[in-house]
């Protein structure tokens, strides 16, 4: 269940199931998480951050989806400082 304004991360692989059930063929699934290993709200949001290994071991729980790119970004705000961004595609594979 979404509480609010934040998906904790024990109810984010659901939802990330959803997103590749939705998928057509071979769909890909872009997303970006804050890096890092926290959890939990920070100025008022909620968080789930990420390393690489982090969510390639999240992932594992969808066996048909496969990391096809991960980058690391800065925040383009000056104001984030050295704030960095993970960035994820994944895709569907065929594995029926």
């Amino acid at each position: 269940m979404v509480h609010g304004r934040y998906l904790p991360k024990n109810e984010l692989l659901p939802v990330i199931q959803k997103m590749c059930n939705a998928l057509k063929g071979t769909g890909v699934i872009y997303t970006s998480f804050k890096y890092g290993d926290f959890e939990g709200e920070r100025n008022g949001r909620y968080f789930t951050d990420f390393r690489e290994d982090t969510f390639q071991e999240f992932i594992n729980g969808i066996p048909e989806l496969t990391i096809e790119d991960c980058w690391i970004t800065g925040d383009v705000r000056s104001e984030r400082g050295d704030e960095k961004w993970l960035n994820l595609i994944f895709r569907k594979s065929d594995i029926y």
